[in-house]
């Protein structure tokens, strides 16, 4: 009896370390701020991830670490002139789709199968009036 129950949680054992060892196929590309030029008085912000194919996982994940800096600067740059409308989406459909083509845009074969909006943040960008002394 006991060497089965010894036996049992050899085996569950090694099935939780499998998957402890299991990576995710979702990589952080960056935190992205801008404002949109159609709305001047709002900053956004919010967090971009690019979940690839789990195929070219790693491939997929250098290379975006590596294009990190020029995907934010392309994305921030295309946001600050899109329709105001994209911006009170709450699923971001329109977003989601140019940011795509931007992050495929610095891969050399595609491996992002979508990219995820997370922390979307909608701020005031009014600066407080000055006070006096």
């Amino acid at each position: 009896m006991v060497a089965v129950h010894a036996v049992i949680m050899i085996g569950v054992r090694n099935r939780i370390s499998k998957l402890s060892q299991v990576e995710s196929n979702a990589v952080t590309i960056g935190r992205l701020r801008f404002q949109n030029i159609h709305e001047p008085q709002w900053t956004y912000e919010f967090q971009l991830h690019a979940i690839l194919d789990p195929g070219k996982r790693r491939y997929g994940e250098e290379t975006l670490k590596r294009s990190r800096l020029e995907i934010i600067e392309s994305a921030e740059q295309m946001l600050r002139q899109v329709d105001a409308a994209w911006l009170a989406d709450p699923d971001h459909k329109e977003i989601r789709t140019q940011l795509m083509d931007v992050v495929l845009k610095y891969l050399d074969e595609p491996g992002v199968q979508r990219v995820v909006v997370t922390d979307w943040l909608r701020l005031s960008a009014r600066l407080p009036p000055p006070t006096s002394a």
